[in-house]
């Protein structure tokens, strides 16, 4: 009988399944966690982008209008499969027009185990119009 025990306790055999077991599911919580943060962060920096890229337009075309810079920042987000953001689109008088743009996205993410998240996204910029 003590000789069956002392070769039970030095088998290792299902050792490793055991502690791949306890170690994968973390594992791939964290993997799956920094999938969806790359995600996140992604939508963030496509619309900020977006309203980057709609303000050099404002800023070389003094008589754009507000459907075009909604549809140029939009434009944009569609071809990354983001949906459309709200865009504002306003210029204050003076010496030297200033144009302020603004876009607001709402994207509900459903990940796995977890409740739905809704994350809004905003972007802003002011930019001096030249002409």
């Amino acid at each position: 009988m003590k000789a069956s025990l002392c070769r039970f306790r030095r088998n290792q055999s299902g050792a490793a399944a055991v502690e791949f077991a306890l170690v994968i599911i973390p594992f791939l919580t964290l993997l799956f966690g920094i999938a969806w943060l790359a995600v996140i962060l992604h939508t963030n920096s496509a619309l900020h982008w977006a309203v980057e890229h709609a303000a050099r337009t404002a800023s070389m075309n003094n008589t754009v209008t507000q459907s075009q810079i909604s549809t140029e920042i939009n434009g944009y987000l569609s071809t990354l499969g983001i949906s459309s953001a709200t865009v504002s689109y306003s210029v204050a008088a003076g010496a030297l027009p200033v144009a302020h743009i603004t876009a607001t996205l709402s994207k509900t993410y459903a990940l796995p185990l977890v409740p739905q998240v809704q994350i809004n996204y905003t972007a802003d910029t002011y930019v001096p119009q030249g002409g």
